[in-house]
């Protein structure tokens, strides 16, 4: 694997610069067709990317020495010197920079300019969002709940939109069984989360559950926090059960020096920052991040990679597994507005009946149909955090 084992647990992988797959793409339009130096796993992962886009005419991969090139999952492999001889196409050099030194003299030699260099950023986060994960490295998430206690804009699971659910303890205990049976009962993350899951009226025997199938693996309890100083009870179960308890702060009036203290009193980790996604904590004001829609689902199929939720933050939802809440959640979003933001069964998988992790591994590395409705090159940071006008226009 590709991945950077000194990545603290539960972070998610970089993302590739979303200008510069723009302007790789506008560079693949321009030919008749399109190859790509080298064919070792970063090569393959860039191959796989390109693929993605049906407007792209990839033709292969080029090596110096064709003969001396390793087996690439059946696609073709040309030596350089006959493509160069070709019109109308153009090269994508997928090598690591040291190598240039022998490959860009001989394209100045002929006076061959029709190549594209991406940086050595975007190699390698494209390959290391691509490369399939082992379930150690992998996060998943549950919602104990749909709806929530507070309104957010923008919020990605739909919270303030959504009508109350709580999930079955059965259906809990039944999903996670199942994904501890495929992950061998590892995993990097699992964070037991909402809408607002203390909500949930047996949230401690959510958290047993969770820890019983997957005893060794953290577990993030991620909560607004506004219940959580009274629930003495949960504080008891989290520091019995080695729970997390994960608080997203939001610039409203809560006690969180309290709830630092009770941290310290139970023994219970805490964390708590405005941007859930940090490696330490913040205290700015929380921003809201838009997650834009084409609602026609007509987005370029070469943008997925630059999703943040991609190839690492997947979803557990009443038997099956999607790669991002996004999909997982998109029927409240649907009913609410009263859209049709399609899933197919390629959108997910059902994980009784999946064979192993490898086979969730590799679904959970490629893009979906459903992919095509993120508008990934309008998402970003927004406005400070404010509550919901439950209106379309924070979505589109």
């Amino acid at each position: 694997m590709l991945r950077d084992k000194s990545r603290p647990i539960g972070l998610r992988a970089d993302e590739p610069h979303i200008y510069e797959l723009d302007e790789m793409l506008e560079f693949c339009r321009k030919y008749d067709g399109i190859y790509i130096y080298g064919s070792a796993i970063k090569q393959q992962m860039l191959y796989k990317l390109l693929k993605n886009c049906a407007e792209i005419p990839l033709q292969g991969y080029v090596v110096s020495q064709p003969q001396c090139a390793k087996e690439a999952d059946g696609v073709d492999i040309f030596a350089i010197d006959n493509i160069l001889e070709k019109k109308r196409v153009g090269i994508i050099l997928g090598l690591a920079d040291k190598h240039y030194r022998f490959v860009i003299p001989k394209f100045k030699k002929i006076g061959f300019t029709d190549y594209f260099i991406p940086t050595e950023w975007n190699k390698q986060t494209i390959a290391e969002k691509l490369e399939p994960r082992d379930a150690d490295y992998n996060s998943f998430e549950i919602n104990l709940t749909d709806h929530c206690n507070m309104s957010c804009q923008m919020c990605d699971h739909y919270s303030q939109l959504s009508e109350p659910f709580f999930i079955d303890l059965n259906i809990l205990d039944r999903d996670l069984k199942r994904m501890a049976e495929l992950c061998k009962r590892q995993c990097a993350v699992i964070t037991l989360l909402g809408g607002e899951p203390l909500l949930h009226p047996e949230i401690i025997k959510c958290c047993e559950i969770s820890r019983a199938h997957f005893p060794d693996s953290p577990i993030l309890l991620l909560t607004n926090a506004l219940l959580l100083l009274d629930m003495n009870e949960l504080w008891e179960a989290c520091r019995r059960l080695h729970i997390i308890i994960s608080i997203t702060r939001y610039p409203i009036k809560l006690d969180y020096e309290g709830i630092i203290k009770k941290a310290a009193d139970y023994n219970v980790k805490l964390l708590l920052s405005s941007d859930i996604h940090s490696k330490v904590s913040i205290e700015d004001a929380k921003v809201s991040f838009k997650h834009t829609f084409d609602l026609q689902g007509k987005t370029d199929g070469i943008f997925f990679p630059a999703c943040h939720y991609f190839n690492h933050l997947g979803v557990l939802k009443n038997g099956r597994y999607y790669i991002c809440p996004i999909s997982a959640h998109i029927n409240i979003f649907n009913k609410y507005f009263n859209q049709n933001l399609r899933l197919t069964e390629q959108d997910s998988v059902d994980i009784f009946k999946t064979r192993d992790w490898e086979e969730i591994a590799e679904f959970q590395a490629n893009k979906i149909p459903f992919c095509s409705y993120c508008d990934i090159k309008k998402w970003g940071d927004h406005s400070v955090w404010k509550p919901s006008t439950n209106s379309i226009e924070e979505y589109i």
